[in-house]
């Protein structure tokens, strides 16, 4: 699913969103420039967005300014190690 919008815009910005949820401007402008909401507030944030009627997801408190691109270098393909770490333990013969 493609996110096309901030959580903070769908809220229609900063201080609509700190009204709604009883914050202050300046705590929601943190959490803009940080690019993620507290795990504590995640839930209510939600919540407030819901009772409002607004269209947002669980994907919105988590990747409040959109979901990141994938990662271009490593060409998205799984990272493969071959080598066994050292706290595993040694196949034992039966």
């Amino acid at each position: 699913m493609e996110q096309l919008c901030s959580i903070f815009t769908l809220f229609g910005g900063i201080r609509p969103m700190a009204r709604a949820l009883g914050e202050s401007p300046s705590k929601v402008m943190a959490w803009k420039r940080a690019g993620h909401i507290p795990a504590q507030t995640q839930a209510k944030v939600l919540e407030k967005g819901l009772a409002q009627g607004l269209p947002l997801t669980a994907e919105h408190v988590v990747f409040p300014l959109g979901r990141p691109a994938p990662d271009v270098a490593n060409g998205g393909a799984a990272v493969v190690c071959d080598q066994p770490g050292k706290a595993q333990r040694a196949k034992v013969a039966a």
